[in-house]
Parts: C-alpha cells; structure tokens; sequence
C-alpha cells in the first residue's frame, strides 16, 4: 500500500493506493497517527478509490482511524470507496459510519 499526504489548511487528504491488509494496516495506523499528532487539521480523508484489495483488518484499520481523529477532536471520512470495499462497507453497515463525516464537539 502506499499513501500520500496532502495537505490544506484545514483538511488531509491520506490517497491510498494498492492493497489494504494485515501486511499494511500498521502503515496507515502510522500515517494517520503522524498527522493527528502533527498538522491537527480539522478533517482527515482517507480516499480509498485507489486500493485494489481490502480486507477485514483493512476495515477494522479504517475504524481504527476514525475512533483516533474522533479522540483527538479531528472530523473523519472515509471518500470514494469503489468496488468490492463499497459491497463490503454496505454488508456490513460500516457505509453510513465511515462515508459520513463525523463531526466532534
């Protein structure tokens, strides 16, 4: 998996590319730890059109992720989740709770 980061004033954009997997989930938990901890922006994206496979502990990471912006006081998204990721968040009732910002207090 591989990841970019881009940055504006108020939001990160995480663009996420490849497979998002037990191999890879710490990379994101990384990632998403490093800009809570640094820019603080107000939300963080996570865009999920480019990963080609996600499996469970992909979703679980993506919850991971949501749970520490919410922490932190930072609004979470996942955006454009395609293909098998969109079947699997929409099976499991993950679509609403991930693909709508989270707002926090």
């Amino acid at each position: 998996m591989r990841i970019v980061c881009h940055d504006g004033p108020e939001v990160t954009r995480l663009v996420l590319t490849g497979d998002l997997d037990m191999a890879t989930t710490e990379d994101l938990d990384e990632h998403v730890a490093d800009v809570l901890d640094g820019t603080r922006p107000r939300l963080l994206v996570v865009d999920v059109a480019g990963l080609s496979f996600c499996d469970s502990s992909g979703i679980h990471a993506l919850l991971s992720a949501q749970e520490s912006a919410q922490r932190r006081g930072v609004s979470f998204v996942v955006s454009n989740p395609v293909g098998i990721l969109r079947r699997a968040l929409r099976v499991t009732g993950l679509w609403e709770v991930l693909t709508t910002p989270s707002t926090v207090p």
